[in-house]
């Protein structure tokens, strides 16, 4: 019950957070991400890309109920020095993609760039094989609590090419959220080509 509570208090959160932004649709079939990256969704998801702070032109977030309930992640070939998640400050920088970052490495990036979106304790595991268009990458998952202390579970993969990074995260509360899309979330995931 009291899991349940914390969800019906993010939904409110939410329906705050989209009176100030500007939502658009994202319907089902190609979604071109950025210049040269594009997923394929089996149903109609939200753009919620305007509600991430500092909107990094090239990360789009999507959402079928809510950034609170669930999150997908879509980055389009960050460049050396580009970054998930920008900083609030000078004094509170994020993290930075650089060329030559090791698999762990990248990974480690994406979990501290999750970090910088507001969640604690976020721990990856699970490292596999993965490929987008033939270029080799990784798998992984996510484990991350909310400052409320909600348990947050996601997945997610990196691809580097042509001196790129490509990602995809995928992040919802354990309780319900995340198994109820997973099936979709992986389908997104494995539709992902380079033009």
């Amino acid at each position: 019950m009291r899991s349940l509570l914390k969800i019906a208090a993010v939904c409110a959160a939410t329906l705050s957070l989209a009176a100030c932004a500007t939502i658009t649709s994202a319907p089902a079939g190609d979604y071109k991400v950025a210049s040269d990256y594009t997923v394929t969704l089996g149903r109609q998801w939200s753009d919620m890309s305007a509600a991430i702070m500092g909107k990094p032109k090239k990360v789009r977030m999507l959402s079928i109920d809510g950034v609170f309930l669930n999150r997908l992640y879509l980055v389009d070939g960050l460049a050396p020095g580009e970054f998930i998640v920008k900083a609030a400050s000078k004094d509170k920088p994020t993290p930075v993609y650089h060329s030559g970052m090791s698999p762990t490495e990248l990974v480690e990036f994406v979990s501290d760039s999750t970090s910088a979106l507001g969640y604690d304790r976020v721990e990856t595991s699970h490292l596999r094989p993965a490929s987008i268009s033939g270029t080799d990458g990784i798998r992984f998952d996510v484990a991350a609590q909310t400052p409320e202390g909600l348990d947050i579970a996601g997945t997610g993969m990196v691809v580097e090419r042509a001196g790129k990074l490509y990602v995809n995260l995928y992040l919802a509360p354990k309780e319900h959220y995340y198994d109820a899309y997973l099936p979709e979330v992986e389908k997104v995931f494995a539709s992902a080509r380079f033009s």
